[in-house]
């Protein structure tokens, strides 16, 4: 017998459905550096507990001067003592005119090619849980670039009913 139990369950929460299709820019030295290590403990093996802030570009297409529609800031860690392996936590927050002001949670490992997790959002994508397929497409000497394949569902949310309201009830759902 299974230790576990899976079933269909219907929300009456409308939902609407995101995709995405961008390109993150990693830079760890030069010009366009975008993060900074924070932490180094240079004793243990393979950077175990190297941390470093990250302010990664996100944008809509592989073209330097391409549009930055949004930001990763958060941070990443070594955290294995074998081989590579980077836990990242970030918001992509969002610069565009369209989405200004909305940010996806987004958390999980940075292998060359994976997934990450989204575990929440805020503004036009409050309530957001997806994922992030993405790959190394290029890669020079200090830089990166990733292919994002963002995949999420999240709950349209109106404005609240009475502003300044901290009644706890003052946001409806709906489109």
């Amino acid at each position: 017998m299974a230790y576990y139990e899976i079933a269909p369950v219907e929300c009456p929460l409308q939902q609407n459905e995101l995709y995405m299709h961008l390109y993150l820019r990693q830079a760890d030295r030069g010009p366009n550096r975008d993060q900074e290590v924070i932490l180094n403990p240079k004793v243990r093996p393979n950077d175990f507990g190297l941390t470093a802030t990250t302010a990664w570009t996100i944008s809509d297409s592989l073209d330097p001067n391409a549009k930055i529609v949004a930001r990763a800031e958060g941070f990443h860690m070594q955290t294995s003592y074998n081989n590579t392996s980077w836990y990242a936590s970030f918001n992509i927050v969002f610069e565009d005119d369209r989405f200004k002001g909305s940010m996806l949670q987004v958390m999980g490992t940075t292998p060359a090619e994976g997934q990450w997790a989204i575990s929440c959002g805020t503004g036009e994508f409050a309530l957001a849980h997806g994922i992030i397929k993405q790959k190394v497409i290029q890669s020079t000497p200090g830089e990166n670039v990733k292919e994002l394949h963002v995949h999420a569902f999240y709950t349209p949310m109106n404005d609240p009913v009475v502003p300044g309201a901290t009644d706890g009830k003052s946001w409806t759902l709906g489109a």
